[in-house]
């Protein structure tokens, strides 16, 4: 379990990433056809589950609109799934479309209404917590700014997703081929990874300002 105040460590700082919490969505996204729509459901909804009770009893946060989303959108699919064969089939061919949609309303529309999904990862945080419901001078307008600029990294990364989507499933057939299905779609994630790595070491040591201090 994390300790109050201190920034969580190993499995408890995995949970508590926004990159973690895209899992679900990524597994959709890259996985899912219909060929592999009901092990990729599966697994989108397990990995959903997972991240929302891991997140509590390791670091005793709850879930985000992230963790919720993926939850409700992912959970409905798959009980709709096995419910009607009309819908199965429909969800056969789009569902990573929907995931891809969902991703971009999620993250665009929180940038519009101050509140970037990557918000909770800072505001609910051990090491954060405090200053953000002290209000420490500051605090809250670096947080709510670096995690607008998270959130783009990955609007960008599903735009990109779902382009490829739409070439492949609608285009012509020449765009059906490895390069559209997998060698951009994961580049752009993998790029959004890294650039949250490295924007996120870069919060860390400016986040130093910001702990009180000592004695």
């Amino acid at each position: 379990m994390t300790t109050a105040g201190a920034e969580p460590q190993g499995v408890g700082r995995i949970l508590n990433s926004p990159i973690t919490g895209f899992t679900p969505y990524i597994i959709i996204s890259l996985f899912s056809s219909p060929n592999s729509f009901d092990v990729a459901i599966g697994c989108a909804v397990a990995s959903a589950l997972l991240i929302i009770a891991g997140n509590w009893m390791v670091n005793r946060i709850p879930a985000g609109q992230l963790d919720w989303a993926a939850l409700i959108l992912f959970g409905g699919m798959l009980i709709a799934g096995l419910l009607d064969d009309g819908a199965h089939s429909w969800l056969m061919e789009n569902a990573n479309l929907m995931a891809d949609g969902a991703v971009l309303v999620m993250t665009i529309g929180g940038i519009l209404v101050g509140r970037p999904f990557a918000l909770m990862y800072a505001r609910l945080s051990p090491k954060f917590e405090d200053a953000w419901q002290k209000d420490t001078p500051g605090f809250r307008d670096w947080g709510v700014r670096a995690c607008r600029n998270i959130s783009l990294f990955w609007f960008a990364a599903f735009l990109v997703q779902l382009g490829c989507q739409l070439l492949t499933q609608f285009g012509s057939s020449s765009y059906d081929n490895v390069i559209w299905n997998w060698v951009i779609p994961v580049a752009a994630l993998l790029l959004a990874m890294r650039e949250t790595h490295r924007y996120s070491a870069k919060l860390r040591a400016e986040a130093v300002k910001f702990e009180p201090a000592a004695g």
